[in-house]
C-alpha cells in the first residue's frame, strides 16, 4: 500500500510541475494586460499627465489691426488672464487703448496662457506678439479646485475583455491601477485617491496676535504742511485730444459769438410728448437731438460754417452733408461721437443713434468710425453747471456749438417782465473761413428753431 501511494505521488509530480509553469506564464501576460492609463473616473479633471514623446502646440497671438488704417499703435491697459489660466476661443484676455478707441483682445485658440510677452502700460504696434498659449491645455489655475475634488474619489477598476475574476488576476490589476493613481496624485501634490481628508488641526498661536493681525490698519494722516505729489500716466486717447486742441489753437483764428435762447417751447414739447415718443420709438426724447436737428438745418443754409480749409492745396472744401459730433458719456469721460448725414435724419433717428452710441460707450465697444472726424461739433458744458463758456474747434470742422445750463431768468414778454428758462449758447468758429455775419446768422437760426420747434418740422 505504501509503495502504491508513493508511486502515485511520483506519477502526479510531472503534472503539478506543468500546472505551475502554466500559472507562472499567465502572470506576466496578465501584468502586460494591465491598462497603461488610469480610468477616467480616477483622474482629476484639469490635470495634464506628461506622456513620453508628447509635444504641446504653442500658439503666439499678435496684435491685429485696430479697425482703422490710421491707428497703428496703442497701450495695454488691462491684462485679464494670468499665466496658467485657461482661455476659450473668443474669450476676452486683454484691452488695448488707442488714441481713438479701446480695443478688446480675444483669444484665438482654446488652451491655457503659457507666457505674456507684454505688460500693462506697454506700447504695442500692429503685428507685435502679445502672449503664447498652449493649445488644448487645461488651465492650472482654474482646474485646481476640480482636480482636488476629483482626486478624492475612489479609483475605478478596469477589467480588460476576457478577464477571469476567479483566477485572481482582477485583484492584481486593480492594485496596480490604484498604485499608479496614487503615484500620479503624489506627483501633483494631491492626497492619494480614496484617502480620508486630514483632520483639522487647531491653531497653536495665541488669539491676541491673530486679533491684532486681523484689525484694519488706520491710514496714516498726511503731515500738516506736507508738499505731496502724485503722478499719473497720460492715456493715448487723452494725449491725442491734447495734441488736437493745441493744433486747433495754433492754426485757427478762433472767435466766439453768443445768443440767449428761451427754452420754454422746447421743454414744453419734450414734456408733452415724452411718454408717447418713448412708447413709439423705445428711446426718450432729449434736448440734444433738437439742437442737432437745428444745427443740421443751419449747416445746409450757411455752407461756410460747414466747410474747411485744405492747407495743402490752398482750397476751401464746402460739404453738402452734415457729420455732427455730439458728446456721449462713457466710463472714461465724455467722448465725441459722430452722427453721419445728420441733415437727412429725423429726430427719432437721432435719438435712436444717440442711445446706441451711449450703450456702446458704456460697454467700451465704440468703433473707430463712431469717432471719425466730423464737419461740425456740439459741446455741452451745461451738464457740469456752466453758465457761459467757449469751446475749441476740432479739425477738420471749422465751428462748434457750445450749450450751457438752463436757468430761470427775467425776460421781457409782451411788455412784461416774466421768468423764463433760458440758456446761453455760443458758436466758436475759424474766422479765416467764417466771417462774423455768417456766424451770427447761423447761431440766430439755431436760436429761432429752438424757441419755435415747429420750424424744425416745416424746415424753415
Amino acid at each position: 500500500m505504501l509503495l502504491r501511494h508513493v508511486a502515485g505521488q511520483c506519477h502526479a509530480l510531472p503534472q503539478a510541475r506543468r500546472g505551475f509553469r502554466a500559472v507562472a506564464a499567465a502572470v506576466p501576460a496578465a501584468l502586460r494586460a494591465v491598462p497603461t492609463q488610469v480610468a477616467p473616473a480616477a483622474v482629476a479633471p484639469g490635470l495634464v499627465v506628461a506622456r513620453r514623446g508628447f509635444s504641446a502646440e504653442i500658439y503666439t497671438q499678435t496684435v491685429k489691426d485696430f479697425g482703422a488704417e490710421s491707428i497703428t499703435e496703442g497701450t495695454v491697459v488691462d491684462i485679464l488672464k494670468k499665466v496658467g489660466a485657461a482661455v476659450a476661443k473668443g474669450e476676452l484676455v486683454a484691452s488695448i487703448e488707442t488714441d481713438k478707441v479701446t480695443v478688446d483682445v480675444n483669444s484665438e485658440v482654446d488652451g491655457a496662457i503659457k507666457e505674456w510677452l507684454v505688460q500693462a502700460e506697454d506700447n504695442v504696434t500692429v503685428g507685435q506678439a502679445l502672449f503664447k498659449a498652449e493649445v488644448g491645455a487645461a488651465g492650472a489655475v482654474a482646474a485646481a479646485p476640480e482636480a482636488a475634488a476629483a482626486a478624492a474619489a475612489p479609483a475605478a477598476v478596469v477589467t480588460p475583455a476576457g478577464g477571469d475574476p476567479a483566477s485572481g488576476l482582477t485583484g492584481i490589476r486593480a492594485g496596480l491601477v490604484r498604485a499608479r493613481a496614487a503615484r500620479e496624485a503624489f506627483a501633483a501634490g494631491l492626497p492619494p485617491p480614496g484617502a480620508a481628508p486630514p483632520a483639522a488641526v487647531a491653531p497653536t498661536v495665541s488669539a491676541a496676535p491673530a486679533a491684532a493681525a486681523a484689525a484694519p490698519l488706520t491710514p496714516t494722516e498726511p503731515t500738516p504742511g506736507a508738499r505731496t505729489e502724485r503722478r499719473a500716466p497720460i492715456s493715448p486717447m487723452r494725449w491725442r485730444v491734447i495734441q488736437r486742441q493745441k493744433d486747433s489753437q495754433n492754426t485757427m483764428a478762433l472767435l466766439t459769438t453768443f445768443q440767449e435762447v428761451d427754452m420754454s417751447a422746447a421743454l414744453e414739447l419734450r414734456a408733452k410728448h415724452q411718454d408717447l415718443f418713448k412708447k413709439v420709438y423705445g428711446v426718450p426724447l432729449g434736448l440734444l437731438s433738437l439742437f442737432t436737428k437745428a444745427c443740421a438745418a443751419g449747416l445746409m443754409e450757411i455752407p461756410g460754417v460747414n466747410g474747411s480749409i485744405d492747407d495743402t492745396s490752398l482750397e476751401i472744401i464746402y460739404r453738402k452733408y452734415a457729420d455732427i459730433s455730439i458728446p456721449i458719456p462713457s466710463p472714461r469721460g465724455p467722448v465725441s461721437c459722430v452722427l453721419r448725414n445728420a441733415e437727412s435724419m429725423s429726430i427719432s433717428d437721432m435719438e435712436q443713434n444717440i442711445a446706441a452710441l451711449s450703450a456702446s460707450a458704456l460697454l467700451g465697444t465704440l468703433r473707430p468710425e463712431d469717432l471719425s472726424p466730423a464737419s461740425f461739433g456740439i459741446a455741452d458744458t451745461g451738464v457740469a453747471g456752466s453758465m457761459l463758456s467757449t469751446s475749441l474747434v476740432n479739425p477738420p470742422a471749422s465751428a462748434v456749438l457750445g450749450t450751457n445750463a438752463i436757468q430761470q431768468r427775467a425776460v421781457m414778454v409782451g411788455g412784461k417782465v416774466v421768468a423764463r428758462p433760458s440758456m446761453y449758447v455760443s458758436l466758436t468758429y475759424d474766422h479765416r473761413l467764417v466771417d462774423g455775419r455768417e456766424a451770427v446768422t447761423f447761431l440766430a437760426g439755431v436760436r429761432d428753431k429752438m424757441e419755435d420747434p415747429s420750424r424744425l418740422l416745416l424746415g424753415i
